[in-house]
């Protein structure tokens, strides 16, 4: 249902200008009623009154000439009215080329119980189609400093958001989403720092947001040493991998390891953000229940130290450490003298960041162990990779609905408006 806030910060003002309107219009006619004659016309009767009355807020207005005669009362309502109606008309016309001229002025005057998102990246894609689906009439700000981001379009034509081009850690940008009246700020933009400078400055401009404020933080290591400032204690930070890593472990994986009577031996083909998220849950939801962990990426050892350093391995399994390319048969091939050494099937995950080379190393893996349970990794759905996937016996999953899927509901409540 439309919210009464938002409805009444959009007529209000609308009612002040009908109400000038009519006043100084009563007040023309009222002088022309009066007797009052003017240099160029002969005005009579209650018709004429407010037909050239009405011509007075015409820019220019119409040839009246000036009061002559009368009472003297009556020429001054008149005179009023003369001057009176032309500021109500150009002050409506400079409005208007200012909301053209800026977009941002279009709407932020009427923004009541809205939800402002910084950046318009995949998240914040994610989050606004989860939400349109949940509520059809919230209004949707969207901060972005790119204007020819990709997004944008999509956003305001398929979506309804207002898109206001500008840095979400811009103070003057802060101060003009009307945050004091926001329902809630998701803070999405690729840049970590970023999210947690904006989110440090909004608490300040609106303190009540602090338990509706969510701020995505997508290295795992900033977030965990960045985990008890005043800034995250006071609001909500996630990890977009982390959401997606669990429902994958939990959903997936678990029930792979309780089928087997052996601990299982897993290899995570790339080792970024979502491959160090993947073996965090693991060692977290499934421990003792793997020997051994085969990390492959080009930068596997810089990643390991990284993980090492920033979250740290159990001490319950072994590890061995590949530097290469997902696509070279050399790399598959010492692969391939681990599961023999190890000697039961693997649980082979494709979690590199390119989704063609995903599937395509998991072609090459069930061609080389037919056996094994291989897990591949895409962004988005995709008919041709789950085609595909399927032919092959290979599990393909979609990142964007893992992550959607692990969305709180509290992100889409918003309390009585």
């Amino acid at each position: 249902m439309p919210k009464n806030g938002a409805i009444g910060s959009v007529l209000r003002p609308l009612l002040w200008r009908m109400l000038a309107f009519a006043a100084v219009w009563l007040t023309g006619v009222a002088g022309f009623m009066a007797g009052t004659e003017v240099g160029e016309r002969e005005v009579s009767g209650l018709a004429e009154s407010a037909y050239y009355a009405l011509g007075l807020f015409v820019l220019g207005g119409l040839d009246l000439g000036t009061p002559v005669s009368g009472p003297v009362w009556g020429r001054v309502l008149l005179w009023i009215a003369y001057f009176a109606a032309p500021v109500i008309t150009a002050s409506a016309l400079i409005e208007a080329a200012a909301r053209i001229i800026s977009p941002l002025a279009l709407r932020i005057r009427p923004l009541s119980n809205h939800v402002v998102l910084g950046g318009a990246g995949r998240l914040t894609m994610l989050y606004v189609r989860q939400l349109r689906r949940r509520d059809r009439r919230r209004t949707i700000v969207v901060v972005e400093r790119m204007p020819d981001h990709p997004a944008l379009n999509e956003l305001r034509s398929s979506w309804r958001a207002l898109v206001v081009n500008g840095d979400i850690t811009n103070d003057e940008v802060l101060r003009r989403l009307r945050l004091e009246r926001a329902r809630r700020v998701m803070l999405f933009t690729g840049d970590d720092f970023a999210n947690l400078d904006a989110a440090a400055k909004i608490l300040k401009l609106a303190p009540g947001l602090a338990d509706r404020l969510v701020i995505h933080v997508a290295n795992l290591g900033f977030m965990r040493e960045t985990a008890d400032s005043s800034v995250a204690r006071s609001c909500e930070v996630f990890n977009g991998h982390e959401f997606a890593a669990t429902h994958l472990v939990q959903a997936h994986l678990l029930r792979r390891f309780i089928e087997t009577a052996e601990r299982d031996l897993v290899v995570l083909a790339g080792f970024g953000r979502f491959g160090q998220s993947v073996l965090d849950r693991l060692q977290q939801h499934a421990r003792g229940r793997f020997s051994r962990v085969v990390i492959i990426d080009d930068y596997a050892t810089r990643n390991a130290r990284f993980f090492h350093d920033q979250v740290g391995f159990a001490d319950d399994y072994e590890r061995v450490i590949l530097d290469g390319d997902l696509l070279d048969a050399a790399i598959w091939q010492r692969v391939g003298e681990v599961v023999e050494a190890h000697g039961g099937d693997p649980v082979v995950v494709m979690g590199s960041g390119a989704d063609g080379t995903n599937l395509h190393a998991a072609l090459l893996v069930r061609k080389r162990h037919p056996s094994a349970y291989v897990i591949v990794r895409s962004f988005r759905a995709s008919p041709f990779t789950a085609g595909i996937a399927s032919e092959a016996g290979v599990h393909a999953f979609s990142l964007a609905e893992l992550i959607e899927d692990g969305m709180p509901h509290s992100w889409f409540q918003f309390g009585t408006d």
